[in-house]
């Protein structure tokens, strides 16, 4: 992560991407949208050739329920790019300590320590429900933010079988615990 790109993730509370990764994370919004594309194209193409035929009841389904789904898709991978915060006395010693822990426990592979960042991600079994996790854990002063995504680096996955949300919530649980 760049440090705008930190900044900015601070300011938000949402992770932020490059163009890249943006386009692996927001990938099964283009493919809902594929077939409904197509008829539209297909559709213009009659117009510019003077063939207009009307649209069909079960066509103009065909196009917009996949529309909607897509609108709702994008809100749901937003949504998931939000950081959960919480606030600690803890200092950056023993929330590493805490963080360490947490990697352990829940088989993160950290690659990345540096400068209030860390990034990790997970490899897990193919039985597992999950291609794998990318966990970001930003520290700002006496606040840690904690996001965990669908890897962007493995095969396109909306569902981590709730694996991102134990990772968030473990390591949020042990600071908490920590801190009181």
């Amino acid at each position: 992560m760049t440090k705008s790109q930190i900044h900015k993730s601070i300011l938000t509370g949402q992770l932020q991407l490059t163009r890249r990764e943006k386009l692996k994370h927001f990938e099964p919004i283009g493919f809902v949208l594929f077939i409904p594309l197509i008829i539209i194209i297909l559709y213009i193409k009659d117009l510019i050739m003077s063939d207009i035929k009307p649209l069909k009841t079960g066509l103009l389904l065909f196009i917009l329920i996949p529309i909607v789904i897509a609108i709702g898709l994008y809100f749901l991978q937003t949504y998931r790019l939000k950081f959960k915060t919480v606030t600690t006395t803890l200092n950056y010693k023993r929330i590493n300590q805490i963080i360490e822990k947490v990697a352990t426990d829940l088989e993160w592979n950290i690659y990345h320590n540096k400068n209030n960042v860390i990034l990790a991600n997970t490899s897990p079994g193919f039985l597992s429900g999950s291609w794998g996790e990318q966990i970001t854990i930003l520290l700002d002063r006496n606040k840690v933010f904690v996001n965990s995504i669908c890897s962007l680096n493995k095969k396109m996955s909306m569902v981590s079988m709730g694996r991102n949300r134990q990772n968030m919530n473990t390591l949020i649980y042990e600071i908490e615990k920590a801190s009181s």
